[in-house]
């Protein structure tokens, strides 16, 4: 058994496990240890199964081996609960003391180290301003346009113009040392089969790779285009994650 979590109060040695497998556990060390918000931390006392909930929104994530893990009903939020980027034993173990109100089981998938040269070199990245044009294709956020503003603004991103607008592109959810992680990339759908969300993809991995990272995404299971393209790119599979939506039973 894995043992039961209790309240971490020193969370550097968390870090420090987590930071080993930091490719791995990118999304768990963003949100709770870099992007500046406050979390509640528990784990098992051998560090290996870790659940950390925000303290002022119901928003928890998991890490770690979660086959044997118990969780502690009282540390759970009463009215429900949305997950992000966490182990699919996690999600399952909450539809015992949830209701399920939505699920997005992912594949998590590494990028090659780089590609050679090539024209998506030349791409440069979107701008604050196209943000209304691009925000209404990212459907998963209750304020996108928010969201995609301030990840436009803060990190990088590749996009393809034709006659002056974004018609394909790729930015990052989070970048962080060692790792960043690609999402919210679309192509409109007069100019697909030309091969740029191939460029766009090239171009951002080629990016990350000049100041040391390596690139990830997520990609939902049902996308299948999306999943048939990281495989014919090369992307490796580093396993599975799940976003999920909870709601208290009635």
């Amino acid at each position: 058994m894995a043992g039961k979590l209790s309240l971490l109060t020193e969370q550097g040695r968390l870090k420090k496990k987590l930071d080993i497998r930091r490719i791995d556990n990118s999304g768990f060390i963003h949100r709770v240890f870099e992007k500046g918000e406050r979390y509640r931390i528990y784990s098992t006392p051998n560090l290996e199964t870790a659940a950390a909930i925000h303290e002022s929104r119901n928003h928890m994530i998991f890490a770690g081996d979660w086959g044997n893990a118990e969780l502690p009903l009282e540390i759970l939020p009463a009215e429900g609960v949305f997950v992000s980027s966490s182990p699919l034993e996690a999600v399952e173990l909450l539809k015992t003391h949830y209701e399920l109100d939505g699920e997005w089981p992912c594949w998590h998938f590494l990028a090659p180290e780089k590609f050679g040269p090539g024209p998506w070199d030349e791409l440069g990245p979107l701008r604050v301003d196209e943000v209304p044009t691009i925000f209404r294709y990212w459907t998963l956020s209750d304020d996108p346009e928010k969201e995609m503003t301030e990840r436009v603004m803060k990190y990088d991103s590749a996009c393809i113009r034709e006659e002056g607008k974004p018609v394909s592109w790729c930015g990052l959810h989070f970048d962080i040392l060692g790792v960043g992680n690609m999402g919210f990339a679309h192509t409109i759908d007069e100019h697909r089969r030309k091969g740029y969300a191939s460029l766009v993809t090239k171009s951002l991995v080629n990016r990350l790779a000049a100041r040391g990272r390596r690139a990830t995404v997520h990609v939902i299971k049902d996308n299948h285009a999306s999943v048939a393209l990281c495989k014919s790119m090369g992307f490796s599979t580093l396993g599975e994650l799940g976003w999920a939506n909870f709601i208290r039973r009635v």
